[in-house]
């Protein structure tokens, strides 16, 4: 074997290969779920309470934002300004808001999607690999993005490599018949009850910054009374008055 060629395979070996072959979207959820807190872990997320504090940018409103979450399909968020109450619930495909103590209404359909959308960003890691096959995956600018597609909405997780966390989710719904993007930025990582969880986030609606919440209080595996996700119901559809779809996505 000539000098060159042991000099070139010499070169080869110490330098490794120009570039790797990329992980399966399998094996990128399961290392996402253990840097999380591994299976046993994570799955206390598919029943979880979150209390925010919540700065609305536009106007300046301080309030809370409690949201309580029962996997596959149930949600309940509770808006709380000085002068707003506002509770939204989800109930599989089913919508609802109450305004203050008034009767529940039907949410009209682009309520509904936002609540649908919020649903899908609080996804953790696990429910995530439960949704596998509707899943799909791709780099761009070193970051890994899961997609995610559900009835007419799409959610996009942002992976930062480095950490393996999720530290961005891109909603995207239709309003008024043109697409608008939510994005949702997650700092501040803690591990509570063995799980990692974000306790900052901060909202956008397209390129406008429109909310920073900050975490006061999360419980991982809750437990919910029977009627929590089930509200009186009215017959007449909700007006949309005083709704805030880019606070809840």
């Amino acid at each position: 074997m000539s000098f060159r060629i042991t000099l070139l395979l010499l070169i080869l070996a110490i330098s490794g290969p120009v570039s790797a072959e990329p992980e399966d979207l399998g094996s990128v959820l399961e290392r996402i779920i253990q840097v999380y807190g591994g299976e046993e872990n994570v799955r206390k997320l598919d029943n979880v309470i979150q209390e925010w504090s919540v700065v609305a940018l536009m106007g300046n409103r301080h309030g809370t934002d409690t949201r309580s979450v029962q996997l596959p399909g149930q949600l309940k968020v509770a808006l709380i300004y000085a002068h707003k109450q506002e509770t939204r619930v989800l109930k599989g495909d089913s919508g609802y808001v109450i305004f203050r103590d008034r009767i529940p209404t039907i949410a009209k359909d682009m309520q509904r999607d936002a609540m649908q959308l919020q649903l899908m960003r609080l996804y953790s890691p696990l429910a995530l690999r439960d949704r596998i096959e509707d899943l799909s995956m791709a780099e761009q600018e070193g970051f890994l993005y899961l997609t995610l597609r559900e009835n007419g909405l799409r959610a996009d997780y942002v992976v930062n490599t480095e950490h393996w966390r999720i530290e961005k989710v891109v909603g995207t719904m239709s309003i008024n018949g043109h697409e608008m993007n939510f994005l949702t930025e997650y700092s501040e990582f803690k591990v509570v009850d063995g799980v990692l969880v974000h306790h900052r986030e901060n909202k956008f609606a397209g390129k406008t910054n429109t909310a920073i919440l900050n975490l006061n209080k999360i419980t991982i595996d809750a437990q919910f009374d029977d009627d929590t996700f089930s509200p009186g119901i009215s017959d007449d559809s909700a007006d949309g008055k005083g709704t805030d779809p880019l606070i809840a996505t």
